[in-house]
Order: structure tokens, then C-alpha cells, then sequence
């Protein structure tokens, strides 16, 4: 069974009121504009709490103002987006609104998240609370076995996961953030003429692809010392035919080159294709000699061509042995040709009155479902 098994969300953006059961390796799928993207950014926004850097994420999408559902609404109904985690070790679930200001009020910080409910129990549907959060207050258990408060001031855009840091009196708690911190996400590869990827550079030993990719020579050649890139290798051929590539150049440094059969000279880093150098950054990724607990892909597709389909679905598969996989994707081939490799959940999802919905539960005001532990 995977360690993440359902995430929910509720008012944030087009996900009114979304609910996804996750299996180990998920292909979230559907046309443009149905939300795809919406499941990816609240899912890293899970991250950023255990970072402490929620309010800068939040920023960086506009402000809660633009977060939040923009559809009707009951009357009175509160403006808040919720996020829950139901994974095997922990549930934890989120409410964050708007801050609350006055006419007169001198804040200039009015787009900022206010953590209004945070909950953290332990797995199973009847879990024992280990934390709690209510506005400004939080409550932990202590070594007495109660709910105790906390004495210190917290941050209202901040998350009591960040903000908790004593490990010791509040192992649970840490656990949980430490998990949330060791998931990877992968958004945007840049390939500009700008971009890292196309410029040599001093490399040093990276066990772990940055999430914009600049380090992928010097992770690759990490692979390649570590005996780890025998699957690359695999199917490699029948991706480049005739080709041979390296992560090192002539004078030592680290970049990514290529030597067709044809040409007399390495193809440099600058030369290489956008989908390429993706190609390159996806294989590191999934090739990771620390697999995450959970890696997230958003269209992993961009710039690729289908004939590169089969060697990335071969190295999902290849990667979801060791570690849970959520891909995006709007591409029906990639996911036909993942599927012809792995076992997948396959989350198809629409849109019902800017509402995203799974596919299967269009047609019905309501779904009913009911949970159960194996």
C-alpha cells in the first residue's frame, strides 16, 4: 500500500471540493483548463508549511485573495481553503483564510495566509490528536499524554510544523515535517539560452537533482560513480539511436554532451534540443540515488517527443519501485505508454461549473464515499 493514500482539497482556486485516492504510482490526467495544475501547486504548498516559507509561496500566486475559490458561495460561508494529508504514518489536515483587518488597521500585509485550524493525529480514521493549532494557539502532547499549549508567540502565516522545532519533546510532530521536507517536485526544466543547463560549470558530487534541474551533469556522473545508471543506459539506444553522451566535457567540466554517429565534434550543452536536455533532467530525477518518499512530476511531456515516450515511462517504472510517483500530464500517449510499463491509478479530471471533478463523478451533485482500513 503507498504511504500517501488520499489528499483532499477544498476552496482552493478550481478545487472547490476535490477528493483523490492515490496509489503508488498516480497519472493525474484531463484536457487544459480542468485544474491539473491546481492539484500540483496545493499538494507543493504542503511542503512550504513544513519549510516556513508558506506566506512566500502564497505570495508568489498572488496573494490568498487569488488562491481562493472564486465560484459561488452559501451565504455566510467562510472564505478558506483546506488542504488534508491522509498518509500511513500521519493525518493532517489545514484551514487558512484571509487575514482579518479593520478599516483603520495600519497592516499593509493583506494578502498574507491566516492559519486559522491546523490538526496533526496519528494514521487511521479515528487518530489521536498530537497537535493542534487554533489561530495563534497551539497545543501539543506532551510526555503527561495531554494536550498541552505551547508558551511562545507563532506567526499567523506560518505553519506550527515549521514553527515546532524542539525534536525531542515533539517527536511526532518533527517525523511529520521531516517526511513532508523529503518530497521532490518537479515543475520547469528552463532550456533558454540563459538557462544553467546549457553552460559548463564546476560540478560536485549530487546524489539529488535541484528542482530546476542546473545540477543534472554533475547528478548524472554522480550515477555513473554510484553504478546506478544502468537503466539510462538501457534505453538510451533506442531513444538517441547511433549516439553516445557524457555528463563531462574535454577540459572537466561538468555538462551535458552528445556525439552522433554522423558528426565529427561533441554537441555542447548549448546546442542540444529544449526536450533533450528534459530528457536528461527527467532521467536524473527518477535515477536519484536518494529516492524520495514521494516524487512529484508536472507534465513531464513538455518539449518531448513521442519517440522518448517509452524510455520515460520504462524509468518511471523503473523509479516507482523504490518511491511514490504523481505524474500530470495532459499527454494521452505518455500516459497510455506508462501504463503499457507500470500499474497505475489513473485520475482522470474534469471541470463542472469551474469546479474540478473527477471525471466519473460528473453527472451527480453529490458522491458518496466510504473509507476503510485495510
Amino acid at each position: 500500500m503507498p504511504a500517501l493514500r488520499q489528499l483532499t482539497f477544498r476552496g482552493y482556486r478550481s478545487l472547490h471540493d476535490l477528493r483523490l485516492h492515490l496509489g503508488q504510482l498516480t497519472v493525474i490526467t484531463g484536457g487544459n483548463g480542468v485544474g491539473k495544475s491546481n492539484v500540483y501547486r496545493a499538494l507543493s504548498l504542503a511542503q512550504k508549511l513544513a519549510q516556513g516559507t508558506f506566506a512566500k509561496a502564497v505570495a508568489r500566486e498572488g496573494g490568498m485573495p487569488s488562491m481562493v475559490w472564486a465560484g459561488e458561495r452559501k451565504k455566510n460561508e467562510n472564505i478558506r481553503i483546506q488542504l488534508g494529508i491522509h498518509h500511513q504514518d500521519f493525518n493532517y489536515t489545514l484551514e487558512a483564510g484571509l487575514i482579518p483587518t479593520m478599516p483603520l488597521d495600519p497592516t499593509r500585509f493583506r494578502t498574507d495566509p491566516d492559519l486559522k485550524i491546523e490538526t496533526l493525529t496519528t494514521s487511521g480514521p479515528s487518530g489521536k490528536v498530537m497537535a493542534q493549532r487554533k489561530a495563534a494557539s497551539i497545543f501539543l502532547r506532551g510526555s503527561s499524554g495531554k494536550l498541552e499549549p505551547i508558551p511562545l508567540p507563532f506567526h499567523a502565516p506560518e505553519s506550527m510544523l515549521s514553527e515546532v522545532r524542539d525534536g525531542l519533546l515533539h517527536p511526532f510532530l518533527t517525523a511529520t515535517r521531516e517526511t513532508l521536507l523529503q518530497w521532490r517536485f518537479h515543475h520547469h526544466f528552463p532550456t533558454d539560452p540563459a538557462s544553467p543547463l546549457r553552460k559548463p560549470m564546476i560540478g560536485f558530487w549530487s546524489p539529488v537533482l535541484a528542482e530546476n534541474g542546473e545540477n543534472v551533469a554533475a547528478t548524472l556522473q554522480t550515477l555513473r560513480e554510484s553504478h546506478r545508471l544502468q537503466p539510462l543506459d538501457d534505453v538510451f539506444s533506442e531513444a538517441f539511436p547511433e549516439t553516445s553522451w557524457s555528463p563531462v566535457n574535454d577540459d572537466g567540466s561538468f555538462e551535458i554532451r552528445l556525439l552522433r554517429h554522423d558528426l565529427k565534434r561533441w554537441l555542447s550543452s548549448a546546442e542540444l534540443s529544449d526536450g533533450t536536455l528534459r530528457f536528461f533532467c527527467l532521467a536524473a530525477a527518477l535515477l536519484t540515488s536518494h529516492p524520495p518518499p514521494l516524487l512529484v512530476l508536472n507534465e513531464p511531456e513538455t518539449s518531448l517527443h513521442p519517440k522518448l515516450f517509452p524510455a520515460i515511462s520504462q524509468l518511471i517504472a523503473h523509479a516507482a519501485k523504490d518511491t511514490q510517483i504523481i505524474i500530470v500530464s495532459h499527454s494521452e500517449e505518455l500516459t497510455s505508454e506508462i501504463e503499457n510499463h507500470s500499474k497505475i491509478t489513473r485520475l482522470d479530471l474534469a471541470i463542472d461549473r469551474g469546479r474540478t471533478r473527477l471525471s466519473s463523478h460528473l453527472g451527480s451533485n453529490r458522491v458518496w464515499e466510504f473509507d476503510g482500513e485495510e
